[in-house]
């Protein structure tokens, strides 16, 4: 196994050729011909570790962290070479030859490793830690789209998230999950796409948004202030049932698996599902505290009282407590005589923002038709409780 620096010999030739801190004129025309043999040498050894190295290190963490090493090192190079040959005078011809040998025998290697280990780079980091060239996107304009003359508040806001992310200053910062999304949008967005035939509440550039998680901040805002602002029309019961059928018309959108805009941010069904349910729950309560100060509301008082004082009030639907409790039983964290006696225990004292009562008979049969959007909805919910636990 290789130890210790294993660019070291490529280094110390960088160096010979830094103006600033050796005489590299000195490089004399004879030692050409032998620097070009020990160069393809070098270069034959580092392909030679490269190739062994996914062997040498098996363990997929520490053979990351080996190669995101290596990587880093490479690119330094390349940039310390590259500067040293801006800074040869021109009069240094030989030197100037030489170091644009060390050069192009650092962009060999590097064209070698990401043949070789493309599917290794970490999609998150930014394409200058590669030493990659951000690629050109032109992104479409309204007049060449009828998506985005259809929707011009939505096709101003896709512009201003996409000057954010390729703006000038923010070139370095910019990764290949990034890109490709971009790319792929971009390739989307001009293709001509009819209304989507469905309830029709959303339309087609919103359709693909959710499609394919644009789980953007400004694309979240966007949503919710549509959603409050057609809730408006409706009376205050009203307004609860149609929130309830925005929500089941926006989870009935499929949508691209592992694919997501910003993995900074949760994805836009959890969060979007999160509003709805505290925005279904703060009407809830609302239309209750305005029914408890009218007479003709008075014997209602008492039912929603034990409603919160003797029920748990759970942020999840029928259908994903059902598959959590399911999930929960068949890898015994909890256990009963069966999973039909677990749902009679539990029921009673469970409540969710759309239903104060729950029949265990309803969790019974939600519990054999597992549907994959609550499956993936209740794993998000998860994966954040974990994150949770982890800072405790």
């Amino acid at each position: 196994m290789e130890q210790g620096y294993v660019l070291e010999w490529l280094d110390r030739a960088i160096n010979e050729f830094n103006p600033t801190q050796t005489q590299s004129a000195n490089f004399e025309d004879h030692r050409f011909l032998s620097f070009s043999e020990e160069m393809r040498d070098e270069k034959a050894r580092q392909v030679a570790y490269l190739k062994k190295l996914a062997f040498q290190y098996p363990k997929k963490r520490r053979f990351q962290e080996v190669l995101n090493s290596y990587f880093s090192a490479l690119n330094s190079l390349i940039d310390n070479a590259k500067l040293n040959l801006k800074l040869i005078a021109s009069e240094s011809g030989i030197s100037k030859k030489a170091l644009e040998l060390v050069v192009a025998t650092l962009a060999d290697i590097h064209t070698f490793l990401m043949d070789r280990y493309a599917v290794s780079i970490n999609p998150d980091e930014p394409l200058r830690k590669y030493n990659l060239a951000v690629p050109v996107i032109d992104f479409v304009q309204p007049a060449d789209s009828i998506l985005l003359s259809y929707h011009p508040s939505l096709a101003s806001l896709l512009e201003d998230e996409f000057n954010t992310v390729f703006g000038t200053g923010n070139l370095a910062n910019i990764t290949s999950r990034q890109a490709e999304y971009w790319k792929d949008l971009n390739e989307m967005i001009c293709i001509p796409k009819q209304q989507n035939p469905g309830d029709g509440y959303f339309d087609s550039l919103e359709l693909l948004l959710i499609e394919r998680n644009f789980n953007s901040t400004k694309f979240v805002k966007y949503l919710t202030n549509r959603f409050n602002s057609q809730i408006e029309e409706y009376a205050s019961g009203n307004s609860i049932e149609k929130l309830a059928y925005i929500q089941k018309s926006f989870n009935q959108i499929p949508v691209i698996k592992g694919l997501a805009y910003d993995l900074q941010h949760d994805d836009l069904s959890l969060t979007i599902n999160n509003w709805f349910i505290c925005e279904i729950e703060f009407r809830s309560r609302s239309n209750a505290a305005k029914g408890s100060e009218s007479l003709s509301t008075a014997s209602q008082s008492p039912r929603y009282t034990k409603k919160t004082a003797d029920k748990v009030l759970c942020k999840l639907t029928v259908d994903q407590l059902a598959l959590l409790f399911k999930a929960a039983d068949q890898s015994k964290i909890i256990t009963a005589k069966s999973l039909s006696a677990i749902f009679q225990a539990v029921a009673p004292y469970l409540a969710t923002p759309y239903k104060e009562d729950i029949s265990h008979g309803s969790l019974r049969s939600k519990s054999y038709s597992v549907e994959g959007r609550d499956k993936e909805q209740l794993l998000s919910i998860l994966a954040k409780l974990t994150c949770q636990i982890e800072e405790l």
